[in-house]
C-alpha cells in the first residue's frame, strides 16, 4: 500500500525527490503538468505518495509523477 510522503503547502523538499529516485528538477515539472492538467494552479494543495502519485484535496488521483518524467 502506498504511503503519503508529502501533503504540505508550498514546494516539496529535495527528500521526496530522492525517495522517488529522480531529481528535483524532474519532479518540479512533473507536478506542474500534473496540477495544469488537472486544472489546478501552483499554489493548490496536493498530497504525493511514494508510488508516484499525485492526489488532489479531496483525495482523488489526478496523476503521476513516472508518468510525467521526461
Amino acid at each position: 500500500m502506498a504511503r503519503i510522503i508529502w501533503g504540505n503547502p508550498g514546494n516539496p523538499p529535495n527528500e521526496v525527490s530522492r525517495i522517488l529516485g529522480i531529481t528535483r528538477p524532474q519532479l518540479g515539472r512533473a507536478l506542474h503538468r500534473i496540477k495544469r492538467w488537472a486544472g489546478l494552479r501552483g499554489g493548490d494543495r496536493v498530497t504525493i505518495w511514494d508510488d508516484g502519485s499525485v492526489t488532489d484535496e479531496l483525495g482523488s488521483i489526478i496523476g503521476n509523477i513516472y508518468d510525467e518524467i521526461d
